[in-house]
């Protein structure tokens, strides 16, 4: 690295610290106005960015002293400082509180803090798709606990290559692959995909329903629904449905499945700057919206339907303890399967996934 470079990086990480929830947003605006940062070394210079950002109260912790700019270059000299005497939350780069909200944390959270390799999710013939990425020089191998998975083991942009441009490719975890396979929809079967987001879920679901039958997505922020369109026209997907403002649950149907907003820290090994911007009390309205999202989705299932309840959260609150609530006021559904993925669990990222039956 360069003295140019490095000072972009100070500076960087100077912002970052005070601004962690807009990371990618301030990464991007740097790059644009020091464009002699391009080629390999924009993407070693990335790679370095997001170390440090990885470890930043591990760097705070073992020089509280210094400024950005020392640590910084005695992260380049010695790498992840030595933290074997510091709490917990330092060692595990999570805040405090966040500690007893978390299940085997000693086990989890040190899985959290892993560099995660990105997963794709074959849309057709999965071996035919894995040997046309490697004919065009992708290193990649085949997941193995889903059917669909493939792992880019070295960073290539798979946007250049042909599977991608056919619509054959999306990138998607192979937790979230795994855990929408356990949900077991079936061709001609109807989906309610209520927090449909950008679409992941209801992508897989067409694919798993052999483009039959019917999936309604909807979600409470209709931009988002955007590129669900244009990821569904990609994979020539054309049993979803859009639908911007929820109508009376007068049509029931068979699986209504609720990926709920959550804090998102089953993702932290993707997204490390967003340890530092959850707060407690960001985390009891996360709560609270939840269980009246789900209490409003479960109009629209029939009796004798699945409602699935999914997170991309690791806490108690969003998962075990939504659940019981929910339960609690709702005797007449049954709890069908529940499963934790994580780092440490599943080598994926972490999810939690609840299926229930309404049996009346």
């Amino acid at each position: 690295m360069n003295d140019r470079e490095l000072m972009v990086l100070v500076d960087l990480m100077r912002v970052i610290d005070k601004k962690p929830a807009v990371a990618p947003e301030i990464i991007n605006d740097y790059l644009a106005k020091h464009k002699f940062i391009k080629g390999p070394e924009k993407v070693e210079f990335l790679k370095l960015v997001w170390s440090v950002i990885r470890c930043q109260a591990r760097l705070k912790w073992a020089y509280p002293d210094d400024n950005w700019q020392s640590r910084v270059q005695k992260f380049i000299q010695n790498g992840v400082p030595e933290t074997s005497q510091a709490p917990d939350w330092i060692q595990w780069e999570v805040p405090e509180w966040f500690l007893s909200h978390i299940p085997e944390a000693k086990n989890e959270l040190p899985a959290l803090l892993e560099n995660p390799p990105i997963i794709l999710r074959a849309i057709g013939q999965r071996d035919e798709i894995l040997e046309s990425l490697k004919n065009e020089g992708l290193d990649v191998e085949l997941c193995a606990k889903s059917p669909f998975g493939i792992i880019l083991k070295t960073y290539a942009n798979i946007k250049n290559t042909n599977a991608w441009k056919k619509g054959m490719l999306e990138i998607q975890d192979e937790g979230a692959q795994l855990l929408s396979l356990e949900i077991g929809v079936k061709p001609k079967q109807s989906v309610f995909d209520f927090c449909a987001g950008a679409g992941g879920k209801s992508l897989i679901f067409a694919q798993m329903m052999q483009n039959q039958g019917q999936i309604q997505a909807y979600d409470i922020t209709p931009k988002k629904l955007f590129e669900l369109v244009k990821r569904a026209t990609r994979a020539q997907i054309k049993i979803i449905k859009i639908i911007t403002k929820l109508e009376r649950p007068d049509k029931k149907f068979d699986h209504v499945v609720v990926d709920a907003p959550c804090s998102g820290c089953g993702t932290w090994r993707r997204t490390p700057n967003m340890r530092w911007h959850l707060t407690e009390k960001q985390l009891n309205h996360i709560v609270k919206t939840q269980g009246e999202i789900l209490n409003r989705a479960e109009q629209y299932l029939k009796t004798g339907g699945y409602l699935s309840y999914i997170t991309c959260s690791l806490t108690f609150d969003e998962n075990e303890q939504q659940v019981e609530k929910f339960l609690a006021e709702h005797p007449n559904y049954t709890v069908i399967k529940q499963k934790r993925y994580s780092p440490y669990l599943t080598q994926t990222d972490g999810f939690f996934l609840c299926v229930m039956q309404k049996t009346s």
